[in-house]
């Protein structure tokens, strides 16, 4: 074998982003056995097992994972090559949806680094929650969503492990009321679940005095009164008390942040995705609990 052929790298990159065959075939908008199809005959051309296809989710090999970061690589420059062929011919503006409390995050990346790096693609960034981000990418109406993956439902490709904390305002100790006061965004976040059922297996009386639908919202009614609240720690005020289980405030479990892509994104929604990916990906965890492995990112 004497090259790599670009269809069976795309088919190849889906499959270990998405860890599913049919999620890949929906992202390229080819169908799952020629996406299968196409894998088999890679690895029987290579003479080697790039995925472990178990019942649930299809994983990468070792030898898979050393060909991800190269085949990412490849994709990368070419991509790099047909915007610099194409330049003014595409579409190049990109609708971007993330969750508000989020932008502390990747914005600084975005703006510091994408926009000078890309300068024909304009960014339009929304802002909802994660469910809702996921039908609108469904629907054509957005070309990229990070979104907090729901683990009854993981969709999209990790890009980040994202640590939650309890929070409260400089010189306010509400930890200490024997019923917390909580301010929380509103039914339809998938992080309030995880710190309502944290309380409760705490035994920890509580009770959601201020709900917002924005972080905004959130920080204000924080700031202004013996509220606690809980955010992803890039998102905390610099100012703000960070408590602990010192502090009597039981763990969280990790964010999963996630890329989700539409079938056949156009080349300034890849370019982006490969941006955060260099930018964000390091780590990635599996399907069941307590295990966790290094992502091949673009630099290996």
């Amino acid at each position: 074998m004497r090259n790599l052929d670009s269809d069976a790298l795309a088919a190849f990159v889906a499959v270990a982003e998405t860890g599913s065959f049919t999620a890949a075939a929906e992202r390229l908008g080819r169908t799952q056995a020629a996406v299968s199809m196409a894998i088999g005959r890679w690895e029987e051309r290579l003479d080697l097992r790039l995925f472990d296809r178990g019942h649930r989710r299809v994983t990468l090999t070792p030898i898979g994972e050393r060909l991800l970061g190269y085949a990412r690589r490849i994709r990368a420059i070419e991509d790099e090559a047909l915007a610099t062929l194409l330049e003014g011919r595409n579409e190049s503006r990109v609708r971007l949806g993330m969750p508000d409390d989020y932008l502390t995050l990747f914005g600084t990346a975005l703006m510091q680094r994408f926009v000078p790096q890309h300068p024909t693609v304009s960014l339009d960034l929304q802002y909802d929650f994660s469910h809702r981000l996921e039908y609108m990418v469904e629907n054509r109406e957005l070309d990229i969503a990070i979104i907090t993956q729901n683990a009854g439902d993981p969709k999209g490709e990790v890009i980040r492990l994202e640590k939650q904390v309890w929070c409260s305002a400089p010189n306010r100790r509400p930890e200490e009321a024997s019923c917390v006061q909580l301010a929380l965004f509103p039914d339809g976040c998938r992080a309030r679940p995880q710190i309502l059922s944290a309380l409760e297996r705490a035994n920890r009386r509580w009770r959601i005095v201020y709900s917002s639908s924005d972080i905004a919202g959130i920080q204000l009614a924080v700031a202004s009164g013996d509220l606690l609240t809980v955010l992803p720690e890039a998102a905390v005020p610099a100012e703000w008390r960070k408590l602990t289980p010192e502090d009597g405030m039981p763990d969280l479990p990790l964010l999963r942040l996630a890329m989700v892509l539409p079938q056949q994104p156009r080349l300034p929604v890849r370019q982006l995705a490969t941006f955060l990916r260099m930018e964000f990906q390091s780590t990635v965890v599996e399907p069941f609990p307590g295990r966790v492995s290094k992502l091949q990112g673009l630099s290996h």
